[in-house]
């Protein structure tokens, strides 16, 4: 009875994660729409519940960038370090000496940098392709989300009404596993159509960042979720194999 009602409680907090996830998905779209049609701006915040404070979606279009920059191995403090090739930057043993403003280099030396991050986006109310397509990714993903959310509480539920060697359980097991693969195949393909390089968009930068770049066209595959979305499969095949021997023992009997 004990593990029963874990799984249901486990059940419910899956459920209420689905519903917040779908309200989320909803409130992007519902955002996107609205300021992409000219009628209000394009907000960084959304409230989940209108009116009031307690759930909060902080979202703005973005896109991944990176930079690299060679460390300076050795740097004199009196010349302008915008005037540098190399960042200005050393890591350092705490008894490193200094002499004349030059740094002696430690036993460890750096030698480079990758800076990542990403560049947040604004536009005017209207149309715009990009943003439109960062905000229908946003929202599928969130979808996408709720549904693997929307399984786990299928799941959880019918191993909360009996025993957890059923063929509900192995469905929904082979359902998120699949998900999880499918997803991670499909999402570099939209990003093909849907990037700021799709759209023609480039970054150029006149500063002292002069090698920043746009992160790739799609974001890529993960091999993690890859690999337990098999895992959850061959679990399923487990289940499978433990639903027969249980038919069998009840047969037997």
């Amino acid at each position: 009875m004990r593990h029963n009602r874990a799984f249901a409680i486990a059940a419910w907090i899956a459920l209420a994660a689905a519903a917040v996830t779908t309200l989320a998905a909803l409130a992007v779209a519902a955002t996107a729409a609205s300021g992409l049609s000219g009628r209000t701006e394009l907000p960084q915040r959304i409230s989940l519940i209108p009116g009031t404070d307690l759930i909060d979606l902080n979202y703005q279009p973005s896109w991944e960038v990176s930079a690299y920059a060679d460390i300076c191995p050795r740097i004199d403090l009196d010349v302008d370090p915008t005037n540098l090739d190399c960042e200005y930057a050393h890591f350092h043993h705490l008894e490193t000496q200094q002499e004349d403003y030059v740094v002696i280099p430690d036993d460890v030396r750096a030698v480079g940098v990758l800076f990542e991050g990403r560049m947040y986006f604004e536009t005017d109310p209207g149309w715009n392709p990009l943003i439109a397509s960062l905000y229908a990714m946003t929202a599928l993903s969130l979808l996408i989300v709720a549904f693997l959310l929307t399984q786990l509480w299928l799941l959880l539920r019918a191993a909360s009404q009996g025993e957890p060697f059923t063929d509900r359980v192995v469905r929904r097991l082979r359902i998120i596993g699949a998900t999880l693969i499918a997803w991670e195949f499909v999402e570099p393909f939209l990003w093909l159509f849907l990037s700021p390089k799709a759209w023609d968009y480039h970054l150029a930068t006149y500063s002292d960042v002069n090698n920043l770049e746009l992160g790739s066209m799609e974001p890529g595959m993960e091999l993690t979720p890859i690999a337990f979305g098999i895992l959850l499969l061959l679990l399923a095949e487990v289940f499978k194999r433990g639903v027969r021997l249980e038919h069998e023992q009840r047969l037997t009997v």
